[in-house]
């Protein structure tokens, strides 16, 4: 199986490992605050993060 690649640029939307590296946060507390403060979007099965609401929602938590 082949590592997957991510990209370190993060613009306004992260995959959810993506944010977990950036947050250094558990995948489980990573979705619960997300979904709590509406930083989660999703686009068919895929589940991104909203950059700029997450670090909002960080910096008041």
């Amino acid at each position: 199986m082949n590592k997957a690649s991510y990209s370190d640029d993060i613009s306004k939307l992260a995959t959810v490992n993506q944010a977990r590296e950036r947050y250094k946060l558990s995948r489980n507390l990573l979705l619960k605050i997300a979904e709590d403060n509406g930083a989660v979007r999703r686009i068919g099965r895929a589940v991104r993060i909203d950059v700029p609401a997450m670090d909002k929602a960080i910096s008041n938590y």
